[in-house]
């Protein structure tokens, strides 16, 4: 095994963690995170005339598996085994709606930005590096 692929795992470990600091900004801007979200969620929505539904949905599957005893194999029986998928259906919407919808979020992301900001210099002054 190379030494990068030792190394990647950790790396990947290492930026999953975050800083009590980045933990705190990240809260204090989850509101500006979701209101992007949905806007770019309404744009494609009116970019293609129709919402998309996601669900997500269970699927057995069953295997046959060995029972075993002392090494030896002394019968099969069934195992299920659930995977889930995600299903996405088109939804018709109002195109008019999903306008002024998008102005809405449009309108309220600039006093989101503000809250996010003077959450992170909170966060700055609370867990300083």
């Amino acid at each position: 095994m190379s030494r990068l692929s030792l190394a990647l795992p950790a790396l990947v470990l290492l930026s999953a963690c975050a800083t009590p600091q980045e933990r705190c900004i990240r809260t204090g801007a989850s509101e500006q995170s979701r209101l992007l979200a949905e806007i770019k969620e309404a744009e494609g929505n009116i970019a293609r005339g129709y919402a998309i539904h996601r669900q997500t949905v269970p699927e057995t599957i069953f295997h046959t598996c060995q029972r075993v005893s002392d090494g030896k194999v002394v019968g099969y029986y069934p195992c299920p085994e659930t995977y889930y998928r995600t299903v996405e259906t088109p939804v018709a919407i109002d195109i008019s709606e999903e306008r002024r919808k998008l102005t809405g979020l449009k309108d309220a992301l600039p006093a989101a930005a503000r809250r996010a900001e003077e959450a992170a210099a909170q966060c700055r002054i609370l867990h300083p590096e």
